[in-house]
């Protein structure tokens, strides 16, 4: 379940340092934990849409009303209920150092699109290491996610050899996602009243694998992906930092339909003898392969009993379809950039009250919705967030 942009380092940075600091003092015995928190989100694009695609889902075509394209899609804007628990136990691990164990599950309670309600786990293993280091293995589990409705097929019911907006068959689209990381934390130079500056680097590796339900099978990807941060702590108050992540996610060529125009190939892709239909069936080979780059920066001050920090994210996304007749992925390239804020507040001994902000605009070169597939690629987006946790 990454997000859409992987988070800069700088949102934690101060509690990193902190707490490695903090764990060279070895646990005395083995003592649970515990963490509530609610969140409630405002989001106003949750399937990614652009504008055109916004409006029609807000007032569908007659021809959308039978197709399925937007079938359990029932707001372009959503407000999101995100009530989560933590439960772990902490205490000495290798060298008397403080091991840690915890497991997460967290339930997002869509109130506009239901279909979209799912649950997120999380197990999380934390080692405290010398010089203020650590090792964190993290595994996170998505059982189940509607993405939106794609193209599954279609059906030239006229038999005038052109497919129709009414003549497209859209399905839902299900996954389920296994992500795994192992992150190392290291202490490069130590914040001390003679030396007002202290640098910490995290060097990650992981391994993402998402599997679609059928028919979207070909949709499916899984791959290694790496990454690096480095935080420099200035002062008491300020931390700045950068995170640099690569991500191979390798596909299975697969069968899929698509609508392409055969005046282009010339191809007769529905077997009528003619290869002039503009709007004609294909079942042809597509690969969602790609490469994903992302970096990011950010700077987190803190400010009495809140900490509050920025950031710029941006990554990039190349896919590497070589299929020939495959117009959604082939020599495709997408731009993301994300802005974020947040702001964490100290109410009381072990309360805070958490509010964010992120809005992200991506860019492709791929104009519209190549195929009629159901892939919308331009669009822009923005999330507020606000909840309260508390740690027992």
């Amino acid at each position: 379940m990454r997000p859409s942009l992987r988070p800069a380092v700088l949102a934690t940075a101060a509690v990193t340092i902190a707490a490695g600091a903090a764990a060279q003092t070895p646990a005395p015995s083995w003592r649970p934990t515990m963490r509530v928190q609610s969140e409630v989100r405002s989001d106003n694009n949750p399937f990614l849409l652009d504008t055109l695609h916004k409006q029609r889902l807000a007032a569908p075509t007659s021809a959308d009303s039978v197709n399925g394209r937007f079938r359990d899609m029932n707001r372009a804007t959503d407000v999101i209920a995100v009530p989560s628990l933590q439960v772990g136990l902490a205490g000495p691990g290798v060298g008397g150092r403080t091991l840690g164990l915890a497991a997460d599950v967290a339930y997002e309670a869509n109130f506009h699109n239901a279909a979209r309600r799912h649950a997120e786990l999380q197990f999380r293993v934390d080692q405290a290491l010398p010089r203020g280091g650590g090792l964190r293995f993290t595994a996170d589990w998505r059982p189940s996610y509607f993405h939106k409705n794609y193209l599954a097929d279609a059906i030239d019911l006229n038999a005038d050899s052109s497919i129709s907006g009414h003549e497209k068959i859209y399905v839902p689209a299900r996954s389920n996602e296994i992500d795994l990381t192992l992150r190392y934390r290291h202490r490069l130079l130590k914040f001390t009243d003679q030396r007002p500056v202290g640098i910490t680097a995290d060097l990650e590796a992981g391994y993402l694998a998402r599997h679609y339900d059928a028919p979207f099978a070909g949709r499916s990807r899984n791959g290694p992906d790496a990454a690096g941060r480095l935080a420099v702590q200035l002062g008491t108050a300020w931390t700045v930092g950068a995170d640099y992540a690569v991500a191979s996610l390798g596909g299975n060529p697969s069968t899929a339909v698509l609508i392409l125009d055969e005046n282009v190939f010339g191809v007769d892709f529905n077997g009528n003898g003619s290869v002039t239909d503009s709007s004609a069936r294909a079942a042809v080979l597509v690969d969602y392969s790609r490469v994903e780059r992302q970096l990011g920066v950010t700077l987190q001050g803190d400010a009495g009993a809140a900490i509050v920090a920025v950031g710029y994210g941006r990554r990039t996304r190349t896919f590497s379809s070589t299929q020939p007749y495959d117009v959604v992925n082939r020599l495709r390239r997408d731009v993301l950039k994300e802005l974020t804020a947040t702001v964490d507040v100290r109410l009381a001994a072990g309360l805070h009250l958490d509010l964010g902000a992120r809005r992200g605009a991506q860019k492709t070169n791929r104009a519209g919705d190549p195929a009629s597939v159901g892939d919308v690629a331009d669009y822009t987006r923005f999330v507020g967030s606000a909840g309260l946790r508390y740690r027992f």
